[in-house]
């Protein structure tokens, strides 16, 4: 059988799903691929300046990493799929916002004098995404996603709402703090908050993937 390819006419879900682990690379380059999953791949590498055909071909390159839980889940139940979101990415993602919480609020002490300005810009808007994902979350496995399994018919459309203006603030969040590079006189608690908070940007995005692209696809 023919290996799959992407091809410069999928969206960027599509490309996704062709290989999960690509996504790597879609955050390096900083190109939405979960609230903007829908959008064609080629006006989402061309708005980074980058020529389509090249990258497209870089793509196909990418071996699937072994033993990688990526693919797995295209395979799943919704049962199955929604177990794997809290568990994967609600359970250690609340886990993560509220050590980002402490850290930067340990930061904003520490380094007030020379730092407090942004990092009071950065605090408030961390805090908003913190304040939007925990009743979000709530909502999901409480609500949302029971029902779902019950086989009613749900309407996401105010979760994907939700999803993209997380997936907003969180790209406001990656411009302001320079991809969460830290200030050449920052600590080893600095440096570690802000490695946390890209991790948390990146994982979110594959958490949102998994909902948007392929549970609320699902009948």
């Amino acid at each position: 059988m023919a290996k799959d390819v992407i091809t410069k006419d999928m969206t960027v879900a599509e490309a996704v799903k062709v290989n999960p682990d690509i996504m790597d690379i879609l955050a390096k380059e900083n190109i939405d691929f979960c609230c903007g999953g829908k959008h064609p791949l080629k006006e989402a590498v061309e708005a980074k300046g980058k020529d389509i055909d090249s990258f497209v071909a870089m793509l196909n390159q990418v071996e699937p990493v072994k033993e990688s839980t990526r693919a797995d889940a295209f395979k799943m139940s919704k049962a199955e799929l929604v177990d794997y979101i809290i568990r994967h990415f609600h359970r250690p993602q609340l886990e993560q916002l509220d050590q980002i919480e402490m850290g930067l609020a340990k930061l904003l002490n520490v380094h007030y004098e020379h730092h407090h300005k942004e990092l009071f810009d950065v605090y408030k808007r961390f805090m908003s995404i913190k304040a939007d994902l925990v009743p979000h979350f709530a909502q999901e496995e409480q609500d949302d996603f029971p029902r779902f399994l019950n086989g009613e018919a749900v309407d996401f459309s105010e979760l994907v709402a939700e999803h993209e203006a997380v997936g907003e603030k969180l790209e406001a969040l990656h411009e302001v703090t320079n991809n969460y590079q830290v200030p050449a006189d920052g600590c080893n608690t600095y440096h570690y908050i802000f490695k946390l908070m890209g991790e948390f940007e990146r994982s979110l995005h594959e958490h949102i993937f998994y909902e948007n692209s392929i549970l609320f696809l699902m009948k």
